[in-house]
């Protein structure tokens, strides 16, 4: 189960640190290193360390691992989307999401009671996997003269745990925030969120809309929502998302209103971003060299995330943990400075069974496109001649709607006996060789237009058209 981090705060002198890292020290740090009573003995505790490589080493340590990491973890959790994240998990992966259907009624009839007694009545439950995507390290160097220069006066060395913690947390943080501003910008642009335009230039009108959406989410339905699964998003569940110009517009007791909350609590629930349609790519350009599951945000994405001027969502729709924040270490003899290493690890997804609704100026394009383009994205054999194929978006064409896209079984794929999963993959006996693939949509059926065979590869690509 994840869990939440304590909000930590330093609020201890040098000398209690000194003295705290001396009750836990080795016997040797504890024979040379005195305990310090009086601020002017800091210097002479620094004149052993500095004198003693080991026992700085055993210093150092036990200051960033004790002290520095105990902050970074803290603040890791705790910034300013900490209302979006779920926890810190200790053990494991994965997380598994279940959604649980609503139980179908049945008429009442005693002449059928003796049949239903004993009959099973299995609930429908939907599963999203949620698995760690997120896996770096930032470095940071202590030199000598770092160490010197914190026993030269009484804050010293709280001045060079600020600029340990400094220099990772303010990269992490902002890492964070990109990484919850892509996986908005890849949802939005690829139809996993509900789109409802706004007259932008009314911001009466706008107002209106937002509370029309917000009263609607308490009731169930299954339209705001990627899986289509009947589903409420309550109002003190609910978490408003605007940049920052389209947010200046409005006088926050008319956005209070307008969300039927008071104003400190439609604060507490407002998340503003920089534009929903600038991404720092470069800040990612050196892991995307080495990984697959970060993509480039696209031109094609921010034209059409130019539209978009608020979301409203659910803050279960956000599967946001952090997995591992650990720091190793390593001394540079030759040198004479100390690398740190802060790895962190999380998991940034979102939940396909909770609501999201996003508000696009009137002028943009909400219809479904005419036709889809899917790509084999892995291909599985068993060895005894059946195939598993698995369809992915192409990532190309960027649509505000495809929100509940469902792979179909087609009457060929039947023939065929090949087995269509909703969520696309495709599974081939040894005795199949191709057959047609259908999705729906919003009520509308695609048709591929072609055949998909067996021997397809990984990359190739698959177009779906409407059905005539």
């Amino acid at each position: 189960m994840a869990k939440k981090i304590a909000i930590s705060t330093l609020n201890a002198r040098t000398i209690d640190i000194l003295n705290v890292i001396r009750a836990n020290a080795s016997a040797e740090y504890q024979s040379l290193v005195p305990r310090v009573t009086q601020e002017k003995e800091i210097v002479k505790v620094g004149e052993i360390l500095v004198g003693y490589p080991n026992l700085a080493n055993q210093f150092l340590n036990a200051l960033v691992n004790r002290i520095a990491l105990v902050r970074i973890q803290s603040a890791t959790f705790n910034n300013r989307f900490a209302v979006l994240k779920k926890g810190y998990l200790e053990f494991g992966e994965t997380v598994e999401e279940i959604f649980v259907k609503l139980a179908q009624a049945l008429p009442y009839s005693a002449e059928k009671a003796e049949g239903r007694e004993l009959k099973r009545y299995v609930p429908g439950v939907e599963a999203a996997f949620h698995t760690i995507n997120w896996r770096v390290v930032y470095p940071v160097t202590v030199q000598n003269e770092d160490l010197k220069l914190a026993f030269l006066s009484v804050d010293g060395v709280g001045d060079l745990i600020g600029r340990i913690i400094e220099q990772v947390y303010t990269a992490a943080d902002y890492d964070e925030y990109l990484l919850i501003k892509y996986m908005i910008i890849k949802a939005v642009a690829h139809g996993k969120m509900y789109p409802v335009p706004i007259d932008a230039t009314n911001l009466s009108s706008a107002a209106k809309a937002f509370r029309a959406r917000s009263d609607a989410g308490e009731f169930m339905s299954s339209e705001y929502n990627e899986a289509g699964v009947m589903n409420t998003m309550p109002k003190d569940r609910q978490y408003i998302i605007m940049d920052t110009d389209f947010n200046a517009a409005f006088d926050v007791d008319v956005l209070s209103a307008a969300f039927n909350m008071s104003k400190a609590e439609y604060m507490g629930r407002r998340l503003l971003v920089d534009g929903f349609n600038t991404f720092d790519n470069a800040r990612f350009a050196v892991i995307r060299e080495q990984s697959t599951y970060l993509e480039e945000v696209t031109a094609a994405e921010l034209a059409l995330m130019a539209d978009v001027k608020a979301i409203l969502v659910d803050e279960r729709w956000f599967q946001i943990y952090d997995n591992l924040i650990e720091m190793k270490e390593k001394e540079v003899a030759s040198g004479l400075y100390w690398n740190y290493f802060l790895h962190i690890w999380k998991t940034v997804s979102h939940s396909p069974f909770h609501e999201a609704i996003v508000f696009v100026a009137n002028t943009a394009d909400t219809t479904l496109p005419s036709t889809f383009t899917y790509k084999i994205g892995s291909k599985s054999l068993d060895g005894e001649g059946n195939v598993t194929l698995t369809l992915v978006p192409n990532a190309d064409t960027p649509t505000l709607e495809t929100r509940a896209i469902r792979f179909v079984q087609t009457q060929d794929a039947v023939e065929e006996l090949v087995a269509v999963q909703p969520y696309g993959a495709l599974i081939y006996p040894a005795s199949a060789t191709s057959a047609t693939i259908a999705l729906t949509v919003g009520g509308q059926t695609y048709i591929s237009s072609a055949a998909v065979a067996k021997t397809a590869d990984v990359g190739d690509t698959v177009t779906f058209a409407v059905s005539a």
